[in-house]
């Protein structure tokens, strides 16, 4: 063997004995090996909060205008045609509104009939209501009389300043008229219907 070769034999004894001696389970050598992390490049921001602002829905109220379902009490005189026109509103908006109402097929006085929104309330003095005179030559206004003790046609007709004739023909489909229920109500015509 030659010098050289010894040497390299030597110093590959020596490197394997060193990496042996490494392994051979000495305290140094089972060691946990910890490596500090370094930070990382993110950044901390504050949590955004958003606010949505949503303008608030107006409504415009139309003075008179009714604006869910209203119940009319039928009275005398009424029927589909003047209703609508009372109200200002479609006969078939008043038809559809009261498709399944057993009252508006036959009308009977003390009834009540469905006003759908968007009607407008009659523009007359409240208790008071335009209706048409006896020959349909025009209108009239009649108010509303609510029948207390003591009440019959001639007190009631004296009250107001008009004829029984006239109280009676207001009231010729009212049964409160026939009875002077207390409580019920009659019409009262203005002079002249």
């Amino acid at each position: 063997m030659s010098g050289r070769s010894l040497v390299f034999a030597i110093v590959a004894l020596a490197t394997t004995a060193l990496s042996l001696n490494g392994c051979a389970g000495d305290e140094a050598s089972t060691a946990a090996t910890v490596a500090p992390i370094q930070p990382t490049s993110y950044v901390v921001k504050e949590l955004v909060t958003t606010t949505t602002t949503t303008t608030p829905t107006t409504t415009t109220t139309v003075p008179g205008m009714i604006y869910e379902d209203y119940s009319h009490t039928i009275t005398s005189g009424d029927n589909p045609s003047y209703l609508a026109d009372l109200y200002s509103i479609s006969l078939g908006d008043l038809n559809s509104a009261n498709s399944q109402n057993p009252d508006y097929n036959s009308f009977p006085i003390g009834g009540t009939i469905v006003i759908p929104p968007g009607a407008m309330m009659p523009s007359v003095i409240a208790g008071q209501r335009v209706t048409q005179t006896a020959d349909g030559s025009g209108t009239c206004t009649t108010s509303e009389h609510t029948v207390v003790e003591g009440d019959n046609p001639t007190v009631v007709a004296n009250s107001y300043g008009i004829s029984i004739e006239d109280l009676a023909r207001a009231n010729a489909t009212n049964p409160v008229y026939s009875s002077f229920l207390l409580g019920g109500t009659l019409l009262i015509p203005s002079s002249g219907c």
